[in-house]
């Protein structure tokens, strides 16, 4: 997948499940950004996602390094 795409599709994700996400906000009140952000990154399927397209993003720039 071209990294262009890759970049543009995250945006799409991130505008439609994160920037509104209860859960997220509730957890930075009640336990603080880092909390938040572990959780999003860990335990929340969009999180997983947004997961594996950076793995995609640091394949694509290790190839490009070569």
């Amino acid at each position: 997948m071209e990294r262009k795409k890759i970049i543009e599709e995250v945006g799409e994700i991130l505008d439609t499940y994160c920037n509104d996400c209860f859960l997220k906000t509730h957890n930075r009140k009640e336990y603080g950004k880092s909390y938040a952000q572990v959780f999003c990154i860990k335990k929340c399927t969009v999180g997983e996602t947004l997961r594996e397209y950076g793995r995609k993003l640091s394949l694509n720039t290790r190839k490009e390094a070569e």
